[in-house]
Parts: C-alpha cells; sequence; structure tokens
C-alpha cells in the first residue's frame, strides 16, 4: 500500500512539474500571438509588396508557431526536427540491419558471447544495440521478447506523437491564413475612402490566405507523409530485430536466419508499395510480482 501511494506521489509531482515548465511557454505564445495581430491590424499597407508578404507569412507562420508551442513542449518540437532530419537522410536501414544482425550471428556462433558483447558496444544507439545487450545480460528469452515489444511500442508513440504535431501543423496554417485575410479586410473596409482601390486591397487581404494553403499542401502534409513512410519502414525494422534477436538467442543457423530476414523483409517492402499499412507494433505490459501484491493488499 506504501508503495503505491509513493507511486501516485511521485506520478502526480512529475506532471506538476510538467504543467509548471509549461506556463512560461504558453504564456509566452500567448504574448506572441498578441504582438503579432496588434502588428497586423496597424500595418499601413497600400499595394502589393515585400511588406505586405511578410505580413501574411507573419500571420500564418507566427500564429501556426504559437498555436503549436501552447499545445506543446518546444523540447518534442526540437525532437520532431530532428526527426524529420533523420526521415530524409535514412537509406537502407532495413538493409543494414539484416546484413548487421546475420554477422552478429555469425560471430557469436562460432566465437562466443564475448564477442558479441564487443560488437554490440561498437553498434550505434538504437533498438538493434538494446536487443544485443539483453543477450549479453543473461536475459531470458521471454523477458528479451517482451522488452523489445515494449520499446518498439514507446518509439512508435513518439513517431506518432511527432506526425500528431505535424498534421495540426497543416490543419492550423490555411485557418490562420484566412484569418489574416479577415484582418485585412477589417482594415480595408474600416480605413477605405476611395472604391478604385478596393482591388488592390482585396489583392493583399488574399495573401494570407494564399500562404496558409501553400504552407499546409506544399509543407506540412508532405512532412507528414514523409514521416508517415519513415515510420513504416520503421516497423518492419522493428519486426526484423525482434525476429532476428530471438532467433540469435537460439543461436539459429546464420543462413537460414538470413533467409528469414529476407523473406520478412521482402514481404513488409511489398505491402509497402502496394499501399499496406505496417501494423502498429503490440504494448505488452510488463509487471512485477511486488507491484501485483502491493495492489493486491490494497
Amino acid at each position: 500500500m506504501v508503495q503505491v501511494a509513493y507511486f501516485v506521489l511521485n506520478v502526480s509531482s512529475n506532471t506538476i512539474n510538467r504543467r509548471s515548465r509549461m506556463l512560461p511557454q504558453i504564456i509566452f505564445s500567448i504574448l506572441l500571438s498578441i504582438a503579432m495581430f496588434f502588428l497586423a491590424f496597424n500595418l499601413e499597407l497600400e499595394k502589393m509588396g515585400l511588406a505586405s508578404n511578410l505580413s501574411a507569412l507573419m500571420i500564418v507562420l507566427g500564429g501556426t508557431l504559437a498555436a503549436t508551442l501552447i499545445a506543446y513542449p518546444w523540447r518534442r518540437l526540437i525532437w520532431t526536427a530532428h526527426l524529420m532530419k533523420t526521415a530524409f537522410l535514412s537509406v537502407n536501414e532495413i538493409d543494414w540491419t539484416k546484413k548487421t544482425i546475420v554477422t552478429l550471428a555469425r560471430s557469436y556462433r562460432k566465437n562466443g558471447i564475448r564477442v558479441l558483447e564487443q560488437m554490440g558496444e561498437r553498434l550505434p544507439n538504437g533498438h538493434l544495440k538494446t536487443a544485443v545487450a539483453l543477450i549479453t545480460y543473461n536475459y531470458a528469452k521471454h523477458e528479451i521478447e517482451h522488452i523489445l515489444r515494449k520499446e518498439a511500442h514507446i518509439i512508435y508513440s513518439q513517431y506518432e506523437a511527432s506526425d500528431k504535431i505535424i498534421c495540426n501543423m497543416a490543419r492550423l496554417a490555411p485557418a490562420l491564413g484566412l484569418t489574416g485575410t479577415i484582418v485585412s479586410l477589417i482594415r480595408t473596409f474600416g480605413h477605405i475612402t476611395d472604391t478604385n482601390g478596393l482591388v488592390g486591397c482585396m489583392g493583399i487581404a488574399l495573401l494570407s490566405t494564399f500562404y496558409g494553403v501553400v504552407f499546409a499542401n506544399l509543407c506540412f502534409i508532405p512532412l507528414s507523409n514523409k514521416l508517415r513512410e519513415f515510420m513504416d519502414q520503421e516497423a518492419t525494422r522493428f519486426d526484423l530485430i525482434q525476429e532476428g534477436i530471438l532467433d540469435l538467442y537460439d543461436q539459429e543457423n546464420p543462413r537460414a536466419m538470413e533467409y528469414k530476414l529476407e523473406s520478412l523483409s521482402s514481404l513488409s517492402t511489398r505491402g509497402l508499395r502496394e499501399g499496406f499499412v505496417t501494423p502498429r507494433p503490440e504494448l505488452v505490459v510488463m509487471t512485477t510480482p511486488k507491484m501485483q501484491a502491493a495492489s493486491v493488499s490494497s
């Protein structure tokens, strides 16, 4: 009972700390939005030019950024930017994973666990390095399977959170573009004295809508599609790692492992080309006997 209460208190305190850290960011975002619209209402724009384009971009991009910062921590936005960089720079990760697992299997079968441990330490940080470390730390086979599934689910959930951020930005950009158009129309009808200049003012007003549609359809939506493609490839790679590491644990024949991994990757690649969605990694809930006993006593 005491352990459960201590766990609940830790979770509550961590939640309060996260919310308190978000408060200055939310205040900054609100002030940024107020300053942005104040400038938009007070800028004197009488003709199409650099100033009118910058004003439209300020409303669309500045408003999208401010609204996103209200909803998400800035660290998550930076992590999303790094993830997009990884998605664009990643090449043949699946092929590298297959070759690495087969090489590890040959070395493990020939030279033993110490050589496997040394090769695992030289691997880049990631899912495969964790999987090799679990074997060298003498985890049981079912424990390795559970840990790998849980880690894959957590990583994939982080990817989905980043994709959600980009999709929200794609929805915000056209709405803020329309907002900028409304702001320009309010200024136009509030100060216009000559109807001959109405057409030019309408052109300036529509700039915000133009930029909102452009950024949504030519920037944010393609980025989201690219990230989804990367996520499907990563889900396939997680499956290959899990299958390969379990066979590595059993010291299966490297040739048989290579054939198995080639078959699985070819099926997954064919499914991606034909438009099938790779299933999300399943969540495996791991419980310990102590936590079970504490929950029963409560």
